[in-house]
């Protein structure tokens, strides 16, 4: 009998020299089949990864809307108290100083009091830095007034305007306190008119996300 009459032994295979139980194959099935499953379970991690990733942008993107909603009503109720200057960074509140001093004084009056209570709870509401800036003129103070310059002054009235936003509810760790004199005038100190408008306080809200 030749070799070709030989039965084929069907439990095992021939294979470039080297003989494999056939009994064993399907452990490559079982193979295939948990590569497959594991290739499901990482497109299902990443589809969950995906879904948060979607709705952090969209919770981003609606806490945005409503911040964006709530500045521009705070702006529009400030803008019926006082002139306000809107920048991409900054809300500039503008306030004359013969609206709030006396001549050379740093004491509110008290029409100031009464204005700075009604812009206060707007203030309270800004979660950013609140700057108050003391302007003046370029005229020197008189010999015996209080204080020894323009620039001792600008910082004082800021002071003032502080203590009164303190007490009015708005919270200090907020608050800052700049004086700049007459070293930042808003146009030139070339005539009455223009002097009355360089004597200012300016309360600027920061965006809560640029800071300083």
């Amino acid at each position: 009998m030749s070799d070709l009459d030989d039965p084929i032994d069907e439990s095992s295979i021939l294979t470039q020299g080297r003989e494999y139980d056939a009994t064993q194959l399907w452990i490559i099935s079982y193979s295939d089949f948990m590569t497959i499953l594991m290739i499901f379970f990482l497109m299902l991690f990443a589809h969950r990864i995906w879904e948060k990733k979607v709705s952090w942008e969209a919770e981003k993107v609606a806490q945005l809307r409503a911040a964006q909603e709530t500045q521009k009503g705070m702006i529009e109720r400030l803008t019926r108290l006082a002139n306000v200057d809107v920048q991409a960074e900054r809300i500039d509140i503008h306030l004359p100083d013969a609206l709030l001093f006396e001549s050379g004084h740093a004491d509110l009056r008290d029409s100031a009091t009464f204005l700075l209570g009604e812009i206060a709870p707007e203030l309270k509401a800004f979660s950013g830095e609140i700057v108050v800036e003391g302007h003046t003129d370029d005229q020197a103070l008189a010999p015996h007034a209080a204080f020894r310059s323009n620039w001792e002054l600008s910082v004082a009235r800021a002071f003032s305007v502080i203590r009164c936003l303190t007490d009015e509810g708005v919270p200090p760790e907020h608050l800052s306190a700049r004086g700049y004199g007459p070293y930042r005038p808003r146009v030139a100190n070339d005539s009455p008119e223009h002097r009355s408008e360089n004597r200012r306080i300016e309360i600027v809200l920061l965006n809560p996300q640029k800071g300083t």
